[in-house]
Protein backbone atom coordinates (compact mmCIF):
# COMPACT_ATOMS: atom_id res chain seq x y z
CA UNK A 1 0.00 0.00 0.00
CA UNK A 2 1.39 3.39 -0.97
CA UNK A 3 0.89 6.31 1.40
CA UNK A 4 -0.14 9.45 -0.39
CA UNK A 5 0.52 12.83 1.14
CA UNK A 6 -2.45 15.16 1.00
CA UNK A 7 -1.17 18.10 -1.01
CA UNK A 8 -3.24 20.54 1.07
CA UNK A 9 -1.07 19.69 4.09
CA UNK A 10 2.18 21.00 2.66
CA UNK A 11 3.26 24.52 1.97
CA UNK A 12 2.95 25.49 -1.65
CA UNK A 13 5.77 27.49 -3.18
CA UNK A 14 4.94 28.78 -6.68
CA UNK A 15 7.09 26.55 -8.92
CA UNK A 16 10.06 26.74 -6.55
CA UNK A 17 12.41 24.54 -8.51
CA UNK A 18 11.71 26.30 -11.81
CA UNK A 19 12.36 29.71 -10.28
CA UNK A 20 15.74 28.59 -8.98
CA UNK A 21 16.96 28.29 -12.56
CA UNK A 22 16.36 31.96 -13.28
CA UNK A 23 18.85 33.15 -10.65
CA UNK A 24 21.90 31.18 -11.73
CA UNK A 25 23.16 29.10 -14.61
CA UNK A 26 25.30 26.82 -12.45
CA UNK A 27 23.76 23.33 -12.17
CA UNK A 28 25.57 22.80 -8.85
CA UNK A 29 24.07 25.93 -7.30
CA UNK A 30 20.61 25.04 -8.67
CA UNK A 31 20.90 21.56 -7.15
CA UNK A 32 21.89 22.91 -3.72
CA UNK A 33 19.05 25.44 -3.78
CA UNK A 34 16.60 22.68 -4.73
CA UNK A 35 17.82 20.56 -1.81
CA UNK A 36 17.37 23.49 0.58
CA UNK A 37 13.93 24.32 -0.82
CA UNK A 38 12.78 20.71 -0.40
CA UNK A 39 14.13 20.66 3.16
CA UNK A 40 12.13 23.82 3.96
CA UNK A 41 9.00 22.25 2.44
CA UNK A 42 9.54 19.06 4.46
CA UNK A 43 10.33 20.93 7.71
CA UNK A 44 7.15 22.99 7.44
CA UNK A 45 4.89 19.99 6.89
CA UNK A 46 1.54 20.00 8.68
CA UNK A 47 0.39 16.53 7.66
CA UNK A 48 -0.11 13.86 10.31
CA UNK A 49 0.88 11.00 8.00
CA UNK A 50 3.74 8.94 9.40
CA UNK A 51 5.93 9.28 6.29
CA UNK A 52 5.42 13.07 6.19
CA UNK A 53 6.19 13.38 9.92
CA UNK A 54 9.39 11.38 9.44
CA UNK A 55 10.51 13.68 6.62
CA UNK A 56 9.55 16.71 8.73
CA UNK A 57 11.67 15.61 11.68
CA UNK A 58 14.65 14.77 9.46
CA UNK A 59 14.46 18.15 7.72
CA UNK A 60 14.11 20.05 11.01
CA UNK A 61 17.07 18.18 12.44
CA UNK A 62 19.15 19.04 9.35
CA UNK A 63 18.15 22.72 9.26
CA UNK A 64 18.12 23.49 12.99
CA UNK A 65 20.84 21.06 14.09
CA UNK A 66 23.73 23.17 12.81
CA UNK A 67 25.29 20.29 10.89
CA UNK A 68 28.27 20.87 8.65
CA UNK A 69 26.32 19.22 5.82
CA UNK A 70 23.60 21.88 6.10
CA UNK A 71 26.10 24.75 6.27
CA UNK A 72 28.07 23.40 3.31
CA UNK A 73 24.94 22.89 1.22
CA UNK A 74 23.84 26.46 1.96
CA UNK A 75 27.22 27.93 1.09
CA UNK A 76 27.40 25.90 -2.12
CA UNK A 77 23.86 27.08 -2.89
CA UNK A 78 24.92 30.69 -2.30
CA UNK A 79 22.44 31.08 0.59
CA UNK A 80 23.25 32.10 4.16
CA UNK A 81 22.41 29.26 6.58
CA UNK A 82 20.98 31.75 9.10
CA UNK A 83 18.55 32.99 6.45
CA UNK A 84 17.27 29.46 5.79
CA UNK A 85 16.83 28.89 9.54
CA UNK A 86 14.98 32.22 9.92
CA UNK A 87 12.64 31.60 6.98
CA UNK A 88 11.87 28.06 8.11
CA UNK A 89 11.04 29.24 11.65
CA UNK A 90 8.78 31.97 10.28
CA UNK A 91 6.87 29.51 8.08
CA UNK A 92 6.46 27.08 10.98
CA UNK A 93 5.10 29.92 13.17
CA UNK A 94 2.76 30.96 10.37
CA UNK A 95 1.41 27.42 10.17
CA UNK A 96 0.90 27.35 13.96
CA UNK A 97 -0.99 30.65 13.88
CA UNK A 98 -3.12 29.44 10.99
CA UNK A 99 -3.84 26.15 12.76
CA UNK A 100 -4.77 27.91 16.02
CA UNK A 101 -7.07 30.27 14.14
CA UNK A 102 -8.82 27.32 12.46
CA UNK A 103 -9.27 25.53 15.79
CA UNK A 104 -10.74 28.66 17.39
CA UNK A 105 -13.08 29.20 14.44
CA UNK A 106 -14.25 25.59 14.55
CA UNK A 107 -14.84 25.81 18.30
CA UNK A 108 -16.87 29.00 17.88
CA UNK A 109 -18.91 27.31 15.18
CA UNK A 110 -19.60 24.30 17.42
CA UNK A 111 -20.54 26.56 20.35
CA UNK A 112 -22.80 28.61 18.10
CA UNK A 113 -24.59 25.48 16.87
CA UNK A 114 -25.01 24.21 20.44
CA UNK A 115 -26.45 27.56 21.48
CA UNK A 116 -28.82 27.59 18.52
CA UNK A 117 -29.92 24.04 19.30
CA UNK A 118 -30.64 24.94 22.95
CA UNK A 119 -32.74 27.96 21.98
CA UNK A 120 -34.87 25.80 19.68
CA UNK A 121 -35.68 23.44 22.55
Amino acid sequence: MVNKINISNVIKFPSPFERLKSYTRSPDVILRKAIITQAIIDATNISELRVAKKLELEAKSWIFGGSESFKTTCMEGEIEPAFVVKVTKEIIELHKSKSNFRKQSQQKSVNSKKSLFKTKL
